[in-house]
Protein backbone atom coordinates (compact mmCIF):
# COMPACT_ATOMS: atom_id res chain seq x y z
CA UNK A 1 0.00 0.00 0.00
CA UNK A 2 2.90 2.20 0.91
CA UNK A 3 4.56 1.07 -2.27
CA UNK A 4 1.19 2.34 -4.06
CA UNK A 5 1.29 5.74 -2.59
CA UNK A 6 4.58 6.51 -3.23
CA UNK A 7 3.94 6.06 -7.21
CA UNK A 8 0.61 8.05 -6.95
CA UNK A 9 3.16 10.67 -5.46
CA UNK A 10 5.99 10.85 -7.81
CA UNK A 11 3.81 10.41 -10.99
CA UNK A 12 1.54 13.88 -9.38
CA UNK A 13 4.66 15.99 -8.52
CA UNK A 14 6.47 14.67 -11.98
CA UNK A 15 3.12 15.72 -14.01
CA UNK A 16 2.80 18.97 -12.34
CA UNK A 17 6.63 19.85 -12.74
CA UNK A 18 5.85 18.97 -16.15
CA UNK A 19 3.67 21.05 -17.07
CA UNK A 20 5.12 23.51 -15.40
CA UNK A 21 8.35 23.61 -16.96
CA UNK A 22 6.22 23.26 -20.58
CA UNK A 23 4.20 26.21 -20.31
CA UNK A 24 5.12 29.88 -19.50
CA UNK A 25 2.88 31.76 -16.79
CA UNK A 26 1.00 33.90 -19.45
CA UNK A 27 -2.80 33.49 -17.55
CA UNK A 28 -3.85 31.88 -20.96
CA UNK A 29 -3.08 34.87 -23.15
CA UNK A 30 -2.10 33.34 -26.45
CA UNK A 31 -1.25 30.15 -27.12
CA UNK A 32 2.17 30.84 -28.61
CA UNK A 33 1.75 30.26 -32.22
CA UNK A 34 2.61 32.69 -34.89
CA UNK A 35 -1.26 33.67 -35.15
CA UNK A 36 -1.88 34.05 -31.74
CA UNK A 37 1.48 34.58 -29.76
CA UNK A 38 1.78 34.68 -25.61
CA UNK A 39 1.59 38.36 -24.55
CA UNK A 40 3.14 40.47 -22.95
CA UNK A 41 1.13 43.69 -21.42
CA UNK A 42 2.83 44.90 -18.43
CA UNK A 43 5.64 44.99 -16.19
CA UNK A 44 4.58 41.65 -14.18
CA UNK A 45 3.82 40.15 -17.64
CA UNK A 46 7.57 41.06 -18.71
CA UNK A 47 8.86 39.09 -15.97
CA UNK A 48 7.38 36.53 -15.50
CA UNK A 49 8.54 36.30 -19.64
CA UNK A 50 11.97 36.69 -18.59
CA UNK A 51 11.98 34.63 -15.53
CA UNK A 52 10.27 31.85 -16.88
CA UNK A 53 12.92 31.57 -19.96
CA UNK A 54 15.94 32.23 -17.78
CA UNK A 55 15.10 29.37 -15.17
CA UNK A 56 14.14 26.65 -17.36
CA UNK A 57 16.83 23.64 -16.83
CA UNK A 58 17.00 20.35 -17.48
CA UNK A 59 15.31 18.53 -20.97
CA UNK A 60 13.40 18.97 -22.18
CA UNK A 61 12.07 21.80 -20.08
CA UNK A 62 14.92 23.91 -21.29
CA UNK A 63 13.38 24.58 -24.48
CA UNK A 64 9.81 25.02 -23.76
CA UNK A 65 10.21 28.35 -25.57
CA UNK A 66 11.52 26.74 -28.59
CA UNK A 67 9.55 28.32 -31.97
CA UNK A 68 6.88 29.79 -29.48
CA UNK A 69 5.91 32.94 -30.47
CA UNK A 70 6.03 36.24 -27.91
CA UNK A 71 4.58 39.73 -28.74
CA UNK A 72 5.21 42.89 -26.93
CA UNK A 73 2.02 44.39 -26.59
CA UNK A 74 2.78 47.96 -24.55
CA UNK A 75 5.65 50.25 -23.47
CA UNK A 76 7.67 48.52 -20.80
CA UNK A 77 10.37 50.11 -18.34
CA UNK A 78 12.18 47.61 -16.28
CA UNK A 79 15.96 47.04 -14.55
CA UNK A 80 17.35 43.62 -15.54
CA UNK A 81 19.20 41.42 -13.63
CA UNK A 82 21.42 38.79 -15.64
CA UNK A 83 19.47 36.12 -17.77
CA UNK A 84 20.64 32.97 -17.93
CA UNK A 85 19.59 30.73 -21.16
CA UNK A 86 19.45 31.94 -24.92
CA UNK A 87 15.65 32.71 -26.10
CA UNK A 88 15.09 29.75 -28.79
CA UNK A 89 10.84 31.61 -29.46
CA UNK A 90 10.23 34.26 -31.87
CA UNK A 91 9.72 37.52 -29.93
CA UNK A 92 7.84 40.09 -31.77
CA UNK A 93 8.37 43.65 -30.13
CA UNK A 94 5.08 44.96 -31.87
CA UNK A 95 7.46 48.25 -32.64
CA UNK A 96 7.13 48.97 -28.68
CA UNK A 97 9.65 50.38 -26.60
CA UNK A 98 11.41 48.26 -23.92
CA UNK A 99 13.35 50.79 -21.09
CA UNK A 100 15.99 49.44 -19.43
CA UNK A 101 18.65 50.87 -16.61
CA UNK A 102 21.27 48.35 -16.13
CA UNK A 103 23.52 49.06 -13.01
CA UNK A 104 26.81 47.37 -12.60
CA UNK A 105 28.56 45.47 -10.44
CA UNK A 106 32.51 46.00 -10.78
CA UNK A 107 32.82 42.57 -9.00
CA UNK A 108 30.91 40.38 -11.97
CA UNK A 109 32.63 38.81 -14.52
CA UNK A 110 29.25 38.13 -16.28
CA UNK A 111 27.19 41.98 -16.43
CA UNK A 112 23.75 42.17 -17.00
CA UNK A 113 22.81 42.08 -20.95
CA UNK A 114 19.19 43.84 -22.65
CA UNK A 115 17.62 40.70 -23.22
CA UNK A 116 18.89 37.50 -23.12
CA UNK A 117 22.29 35.45 -23.20
CA UNK A 118 21.98 34.77 -26.56
CA UNK A 119 19.35 33.78 -29.20
CA UNK A 120 19.84 29.99 -30.67
CA UNK A 121 17.89 27.40 -32.10
CA UNK A 122 15.99 29.41 -35.00
CA UNK A 123 15.19 31.93 -32.87
CA UNK A 124 14.12 35.94 -34.03
CA UNK A 125 13.47 39.42 -32.54
CA UNK A 126 12.03 41.79 -34.89
CA UNK A 127 10.24 45.26 -34.00
CA UNK A 128 11.60 46.13 -30.70
CA UNK A 129 12.96 49.61 -29.97
CA UNK A 130 15.23 49.63 -27.05
CA UNK A 131 15.68 52.50 -24.68
CA UNK A 132 17.39 53.54 -21.35
CA UNK A 133 20.92 52.59 -20.24
CA UNK A 134 22.19 48.91 -21.31
CA UNK A 135 25.71 46.65 -20.90
CA UNK A 136 25.62 45.10 -24.20
CA UNK A 137 23.24 45.89 -26.69
CA UNK A 138 19.99 44.44 -27.51
CA UNK A 139 21.06 41.02 -27.72
CA UNK A 140 24.83 39.01 -26.22
CA UNK A 141 24.60 36.94 -29.50
CA UNK A 142 22.69 36.24 -32.42
CA UNK A 143 23.69 32.48 -32.84
CA UNK A 144 23.64 29.61 -36.03
CA UNK A 145 22.95 26.37 -33.91
CA UNK A 146 20.06 24.46 -34.26
CA UNK A 147 18.96 27.08 -37.28
CA UNK A 148 20.09 30.88 -38.47
CA UNK A 149 18.65 33.16 -35.89
CA UNK A 150 17.98 36.39 -37.47
CA UNK A 151 17.43 40.17 -35.61
CA UNK A 152 15.43 42.58 -37.73
CA UNK A 153 13.83 46.30 -37.88
CA UNK A 154 14.93 46.82 -34.43
CA UNK A 155 16.31 49.97 -32.94
CA UNK A 156 18.69 50.95 -30.13
CA UNK A 157 18.26 54.00 -28.78
CA UNK A 158 19.73 53.16 -25.30
CA UNK A 159 23.23 54.23 -24.45
CA UNK A 160 25.39 51.21 -24.58
CA UNK A 161 28.46 50.46 -22.28
CA UNK A 162 30.88 47.97 -20.20
CA UNK A 163 33.99 48.08 -18.78
CA UNK A 164 34.35 44.40 -19.83
CA UNK A 165 35.23 43.70 -23.42
CA UNK A 166 33.10 44.06 -27.03
CA UNK A 167 30.24 46.01 -27.11
CA UNK A 168 27.87 47.00 -30.26
CA UNK A 169 24.57 48.50 -30.35
CA UNK A 170 22.95 45.42 -31.61
CA UNK A 171 25.10 42.79 -30.71
CA UNK A 172 28.11 41.52 -28.82
CA UNK A 173 28.53 38.35 -31.88
CA UNK A 174 26.87 37.85 -34.79
CA UNK A 175 26.61 34.55 -36.53
CA UNK A 176 23.43 34.90 -38.08
CA UNK A 177 21.55 37.47 -40.14
CA UNK A 178 20.83 41.43 -38.57
CA UNK A 179 18.94 43.48 -41.29
CA UNK A 180 17.02 46.40 -41.29
CA UNK A 181 18.32 47.62 -37.49
CA UNK A 182 19.48 50.97 -36.18
CA UNK A 183 21.81 52.21 -33.78
CA UNK A 184 21.18 55.78 -31.91
CA UNK A 185 22.51 55.18 -28.88
CA UNK A 186 25.87 55.94 -27.66
CA UNK A 187 28.43 53.42 -27.60
CA UNK A 188 31.56 53.10 -25.74
CA UNK A 189 33.75 50.03 -24.60
CA UNK A 190 37.26 49.24 -24.60
CA UNK A 191 38.29 47.53 -27.79
CA UNK A 192 35.76 45.99 -30.85
CA UNK A 193 32.90 48.72 -30.12
CA UNK A 194 30.47 48.98 -32.86
CA UNK A 195 26.50 50.56 -33.58
CA UNK A 196 25.76 47.06 -34.93
CA UNK A 197 27.20 44.03 -33.82
CA UNK A 198 31.74 43.35 -32.16
CA UNK A 199 32.04 40.42 -34.82
CA UNK A 200 30.26 39.25 -37.96
CA UNK A 201 31.78 36.08 -38.62
CA UNK A 202 30.74 34.15 -41.61
CA UNK A 203 27.46 35.98 -40.89
CA UNK A 204 25.12 38.46 -42.68
CA UNK A 205 24.30 42.35 -41.86
CA UNK A 206 22.41 43.84 -44.08
CA UNK A 207 20.48 47.15 -44.89
CA UNK A 208 21.69 48.76 -41.20
CA UNK A 209 22.23 52.29 -40.22
CA UNK A 210 24.54 53.76 -37.32
CA UNK A 211 23.55 57.49 -36.52
CA UNK A 212 25.32 57.06 -32.57
CA UNK A 213 28.73 58.13 -31.89
CA UNK A 214 31.43 55.43 -30.72
CA UNK A 215 34.27 55.54 -29.13
CA UNK A 216 36.66 53.17 -27.61
CA UNK A 217 40.00 53.24 -24.83
CA UNK A 218 42.00 50.79 -26.49
CA UNK A 219 40.90 49.82 -29.81
CA UNK A 220 43.35 47.56 -32.23
CA UNK A 221 44.72 46.43 -28.65
CA UNK A 222 45.35 42.64 -30.15
CA UNK A 223 46.88 44.23 -33.37
CA UNK A 224 44.86 41.46 -35.28
CA UNK A 225 41.13 40.60 -35.15
CA UNK A 226 40.26 43.40 -33.30
CA UNK A 227 38.82 47.53 -33.83
CA UNK A 228 36.10 49.48 -33.92
CA UNK A 229 33.69 50.80 -36.95
CA UNK A 230 30.43 52.04 -37.23
CA UNK A 231 28.67 49.16 -38.14
CA UNK A 232 31.13 46.33 -37.20
CA UNK A 233 34.30 46.01 -35.69
CA UNK A 234 35.50 43.08 -37.08
CA UNK A 235 33.79 41.38 -40.04
CA UNK A 236 34.50 37.98 -41.96
CA UNK A 237 31.03 37.80 -43.42
CA UNK A 238 28.48 40.02 -45.65
CA UNK A 239 27.92 43.92 -44.72
CA UNK A 240 25.46 45.46 -47.21
CA UNK A 241 23.57 48.33 -47.80
CA UNK A 242 24.81 49.85 -44.51
CA UNK A 243 24.90 53.49 -43.23
CA UNK A 244 27.27 55.44 -40.56
CA UNK A 245 26.30 58.49 -39.81
CA UNK A 246 27.79 58.87 -36.07
CA UNK A 247 31.62 59.80 -35.02
CA UNK A 248 34.06 56.87 -34.23
CA UNK A 249 36.71 57.37 -32.50
CA UNK A 250 39.75 55.06 -31.50
CA UNK A 251 43.27 53.83 -31.71
CA UNK A 252 44.15 51.26 -34.22
CA UNK A 253 41.58 49.80 -36.75
CA UNK A 254 38.89 52.59 -36.76
CA UNK A 255 36.76 52.84 -39.76
CA UNK A 256 33.24 54.11 -40.64
CA UNK A 257 31.84 50.10 -41.75
CA UNK A 258 34.24 47.93 -40.68
CA UNK A 259 36.69 48.08 -38.05
CA UNK A 260 38.98 44.93 -39.25
CA UNK A 261 37.92 43.02 -41.98
CA UNK A 262 39.06 39.59 -43.07
CA UNK A 263 38.15 36.56 -44.51
CA UNK A 264 39.11 33.19 -46.00
CA UNK A 265 37.19 29.72 -47.78
CA UNK A 266 34.59 28.94 -47.10
CA UNK A 267 33.55 32.39 -46.38
CA UNK A 268 34.73 35.19 -47.99
CA UNK A 269 33.82 38.33 -46.66
CA UNK A 270 32.46 41.11 -48.61
CA UNK A 271 31.63 44.46 -48.03
CA UNK A 272 29.17 46.12 -50.72
CA UNK A 273 27.05 49.43 -51.28
CA UNK A 274 27.90 50.88 -47.89
CA UNK A 275 28.06 54.50 -47.14
CA UNK A 276 30.09 56.58 -44.44
CA UNK A 277 28.76 60.13 -43.82
CA UNK A 278 30.37 60.14 -40.14
CA UNK A 279 33.78 61.64 -38.61
CA UNK A 280 35.94 59.32 -38.00
CA UNK A 281 39.15 59.68 -36.09
CA UNK A 282 42.47 57.47 -35.04
CA UNK A 283 45.79 56.92 -34.81
CA UNK A 284 46.86 53.97 -37.25
CA UNK A 285 44.97 52.49 -39.64
CA UNK A 286 41.88 54.63 -40.42
CA UNK A 287 39.62 54.44 -43.31
CA UNK A 288 36.48 55.46 -44.58
CA UNK A 289 34.92 52.10 -44.94
CA UNK A 290 37.51 49.26 -43.58
CA UNK A 291 40.24 50.19 -41.43
CA UNK A 292 42.59 47.17 -41.85
CA UNK A 293 41.11 44.58 -44.23
CA UNK A 294 42.61 41.78 -46.27
CA UNK A 295 40.93 38.41 -48.59
CA UNK A 296 37.58 40.62 -48.60
CA UNK A 297 35.96 42.24 -51.47
CA UNK A 298 34.85 45.88 -51.02
CA UNK A 299 32.39 47.33 -54.04
CA UNK A 300 30.18 50.37 -54.54
CA UNK A 301 31.20 51.49 -51.80
CA UNK A 302 31.39 55.67 -50.96
CA UNK A 303 32.92 57.84 -48.09
CA UNK A 304 31.96 61.50 -48.06
CA UNK A 305 32.98 61.91 -44.14
CA UNK A 306 35.98 63.64 -42.94
CA UNK A 307 38.95 61.09 -42.02
CA UNK A 308 41.41 61.95 -39.59
CA UNK A 309 44.32 59.94 -38.37
CA UNK A 310 48.65 59.57 -38.31
CA UNK A 311 49.32 56.35 -40.00
CA UNK A 312 48.11 54.41 -42.91
CA UNK A 313 44.58 56.55 -43.54
CA UNK A 314 42.25 56.43 -46.45
CA UNK A 315 39.00 57.67 -47.91
CA UNK A 316 38.18 53.67 -48.28
CA UNK A 317 40.73 51.84 -47.08
CA UNK A 318 43.28 52.80 -44.20
CA UNK A 319 45.76 49.63 -44.81
CA UNK A 320 46.09 46.63 -46.65
CA UNK A 321 48.27 43.82 -46.20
Amino acid sequence: MKKKKNIILFLFIFTNISLFAQNPPFNGNGDGTAGDPFQIWNLTDWKEFEDSVSSSVGYPSIWWHQGKHFRLMQDVADSLKQSTSALRGHFHGNEKKLTLAIIYNPQSSNPSSVFFRGLSDGGTIDSLVVNGYVSEGIISSVGSYGGICTVSNCINNATVTTIYGSVAGITRSNSGIISHCINNGSVSGNDNVAGIASQNIGATIAGCINTGNITATNSGSNISLSGMGGIVAVSGGSISSCINFGTIEGQRNVAGIVGWASAGPPTWGTISNCLNAGFIKGEKIVGGIAGYYEVISISNCLNTGVIEGEEDVGAIVGKEP
